[in-house]
């Protein structure tokens, strides 16, 4: 007997110990479409399926040695994704009800007509069909939010995703940290859609996008009568996310007097809604974000010391953008192809000219920033290479208040020259964001030189909150 084809169609095991039986199924239900094999007993059938299950397996109960019911259970345990249509005598339907009990998907009664089992297959068919469809789904959006989409090469990055791996095999509660536009909601679906809850929902809140005085029925929901115009029950965002993953972001800007209630969620598992006096057990994923240091929000009296230690069960700290500059050209690829490939246009790559000119922008929006600039980037372009014409020159300040060469507050006198050599480096610095690698880069010169002559002016860079 030939093993099961693995090309796509609803594929059925035909187990029917009759010949003439088992023939008359194979054949009306090959014409049908289906792709179907046949085995006379239980043993053949499992012995037929290797590695490669059906999707439906149509088996008589009353076999020699194991018989439909043992067959039914052995699949079970093998082949979890396969169903199981028994088929049975009339005087033996307590045994197919037993079945059904145990799990088979249906039963028909001998004799039939052979399209009462084609009824049946056009039922299995369809939910089939569905499932293969979720689960190309689910592979797409883990393709989507993979760990692999973390680009970057620097060790900065290299530990992110060593992070996010280590993560997502667990179930603690983490925090990310970072300006915006870092990536920090991609870190957040790379956990989820890596770890066991990936099946479950994704459900994302931002804190400061919610008003305080609707935070409470957002968040938590509420019950029919619970305020004036509540008149209907509400699942709240904690609700919702049952059996998966709740991200917060930016999670400082969460209302103190709500921080409390929030934290017994945490410690018991369960949620009273607004208004509802039992409370609702749920089981939850907790990834949290911040561009803020929550430690410094903690000493000043906005965010809750004990609410802190429990989201910082586990912590990934995204790097800005300007400061990994090595990785900024794998990324600008990796936009403009995706870019390219959503709006159906050639992308042909960039010159080295614009990959410099990206290394040594500042990007104080991060990654946002960047895919902007590329998606612009590529509309100028019209599919070919990119050049630096088409990312825009590197921003400075000041630069069209003042003539090339003129000190601050002169009126066209000449300055200097040490101090227009001190008000160039300030500005470059400024420019870069104060990344003295991609500083360096802009001014021609090494970062010893760099570092000397900051020291030498007595520049003095603005200060940074802890990402």
């Amino acid at each position: 007997m030939s093993k099961l084809p693995v090309e796509h169609g609803i594929s059925v095991l035909v187990v029917e110990d009759d010949q003439r039986m088992r023939r008359i199924l194979t054949r009306h239900l090959a014409r049908l479409g289906y792709r179907v094999d046949g085995a006379s007993t239980g043993g053949e059938a499992l012995a037929s399926i290797g590695d490669t299950p059906p999707d439906v397996i149509l088996s008589d109960i009353q076999m020699p040695g194991i018989d439909g019911r043992t067959l039914l259970g052995m699949a079970q345990e093998r082949f979890p994704s396969t169903k199981v249509i028994l088929m049975t005598a009339f005087g033996s339907v307590d045994d197919a009800v037993e079945a059904m009990s145990a799990g088979a998907y249906s039963y028909v009664c001998k004799p039939f007509k052979v399209d009462e089992i084609a009824a049946v297959l056009r039922n299995v068919s369809r939910e089939v069909s569905l499932q293969r469809q979720v689960g190309e789904l689910r592979k797409a959006v883990r393709g989507r939010y993979g760990v692999e989409r973390l680009i970057g090469r620097s060790p900065e990055m290299c530990e992110v995703r060593r992070l996010v791996e280590e993560a997502a095999a667990l179930s603690s509660t983490v925090l990310v940290s970072g300006r915006s536009g870092s990536g920090k909601e991609m870190v957040a679906r790379a956990i989820h859609y890596h770890g066991p809850r990936a099946a479950g929902p994704f459900v994302a809140v931002n804190c400061a996008a919610i008003p305080d005085t609707l935070f409470e029925s957002e968040v938590f929901g509420h019950v029919r009568g619970a305020f004036t115009g509540a008149d209907r029950a509400h699942r709240g965002l904690i609700e919702q996310s049952h059996g998966g993953t709740l991200f917060l972001d930016e999670v400082a800007e969460m209302p103190r007097g709500q921080q409390a209630k929030f934290l017994r969620v945490l410690e018991e598992r369960e949620l009273r809604p607004l208004g509802g006096q039992q409370s609702i057990p749920v089981d939850l994923r907790l990834i949290c974000a911040t561009n803020r240091d929550l430690s410094q929000s903690v000493e000043k009296g906005e965010f809750r010391e004990d609410l802190y230690y429990r989201l910082a069960v586990l912590s990934i700290s995204m790097p800005d953008l300007a400061e990994r500059p090595e990785d900024i050209a794998a990324i600008a690829e990796h936009l403009l192809l995706e870019f390219a490939a959503e709006n159906g246009i050639p992308g042909a790559g960039f010159t080295e000219p614009a990959l410099n000119a990206l290394r040594n922008r500042p990007w104080r929006g991060n990654v946002r920033e960047l895919r902007n600039t590329i998606e612009r980037a590529a509309i100028r372009a019209r599919g070919r290479r990119v050049d630096v014409g088409d990312v825009g020159a590197v921003p400075t300040q000041g630069s069209q208040d003042r003539a090339p060469g003129e000190a601050p507050g002169s009126a066209g006198a000449i300055a200097p020259l040490v101090e227009v050599e001190k008000e160039h480096i300030s500005r470059a610095l400024d420019a870069c964001g104060w990344n003295r690698s991609a500083a360096a880069r802009a001014l021609g010169i090494d970062r010893r030189t760099l570092f000397a002559k900051i020291q030498r002016f007595g520049l003095v860079g603005p200060l940074r909150p802890h990402p």
